[in-house]
């Protein structure tokens, strides 16, 4: 499994063709190659394509639990970590061998989150940036960055527009 331990950050390398962004280290190597992102894609459609340095292709996805539609990465083996909301901007994350907290760590603009597990904090995340105290996976981090910018369907406001019948 992939870990990321010290400051990494997802930058944007193109706009169409895959890759579209690059989760990338401090010392600039790429830790994943990521396809096009959006709420509709992840939640709706087929995901948002990762590919690893090795050529591994994981997925940015989504499956029903409870009466939520929660974020998930996936790979060819099955999932490596899953999301659930624990309450309004908080989530629980879960993976074969952890389970983790990320809720916000400031009320400004829910500008900076913390990522837990118990009473360690491993890491903080930004919109597009993160500081690893403590390795954390790698899909747990992308999973991060998916709840930060997108939430739970019916947790937050997502800025879908809304249907209004008659």
């Amino acid at each position: 499994m992939e870990f990321v331990v010290g400051a990494a950050s997802v930058r944007r390398v193109g706009v169409l063709r895959f890759p579209v962004s690059v989760f990338e280290g401090e010392d600039g190597r790429v830790l994943a190659r990521l396809g096009r992102g959006g709420w509709f894609r992840v939640f709706f459609g087929r995901g948002r394509r990762v590919e690893l340095p090795d050529g591994t292709t994981w997925r940015v996805t989504a499956t029903g639990a409870g009466s939520c539609i929660v974020p998930m990465v996936t790979c060819s083996q099955g999932k490596l970590a899953v999301a659930a909301p624990h309450g309004k901007r908080t989530y629980g994350i879960n993976g074969r061998d952890y389970a983790y907290n990320i809720f916000p760590a400031s009320k400004a603009g829910l500008r900076r989150w913390s990522l837990r597990e118990h009473e360690t904090e491993l890491g903080t995340f930004g919109s597009h940036s993160m500081k690893a105290n403590h390795p954390i996976p790698l899909a747990t981090a992308l999973l991060c960055f998916t709840l930060i910018r997108y939430g739970v369907p019916g947790d937050a406001d997502l800025g879908v527009p809304q249907f209004r019948w008659g």
